[in-house]
């Protein structure tokens, strides 16, 4: 099972529909699927999904992060939780042996591909 964020500064170039046309790409034999803002990305019984979130709260959730991460300048920071949106990748399956560990790693690379995003590990506040 595996999580993370993408914190996403205000002026962010991150959107559904490009994450969708570079997870395509990325995962040229998966089956990449899009349902509102939630894109999935499957293959056999194994999946792993991102999704874009938005509300008041994210500014709350994004301060404490923020807080705890090491290496993320005060104007950064400031930047980040001025913004009311993130992306939230995660997966429920369990994966003992890693065999899906590379997949995952591909989903965050797609993410970092953004101009104003930042991928965390929300569980050990840190840099991706």
């Amino acid at each position: 099972m595996y999580r993370a964020f993408g914190l996403l500064r205000p002026d962010s170039d991150f959107s559904v529909d490009e994450a969708l046309t570079r997870l395509t790409a990325k995962f040229p034999s998966f089956g990449v699927t899009r349902e509102a803002d939630q894109i999935t990305v499957s293959k056999g019984e194994w999946w792993i999904a991102l999704a874009l979130v938005a509300g008041a709260h994210i500014q709350l959730e994004t301060e404490g992060l923020v807080e705890h991460l090491a290496g993320v300048e005060p104007a950064e920071a400031e930047a980040l939780v001025a913004s009311d949106r993130r992306v939230e990748i995660w997966t429920d399956v369990p994966d003992p042996f890693m065999e899906h560990f590379d997949h995952y790693l591909l989903v965050v690379e797609v993410l970092k591909s953004f101009t104003g995003s930042l991928a965390i590990d929300p569980k050990e506040p840190g840099l991706l």
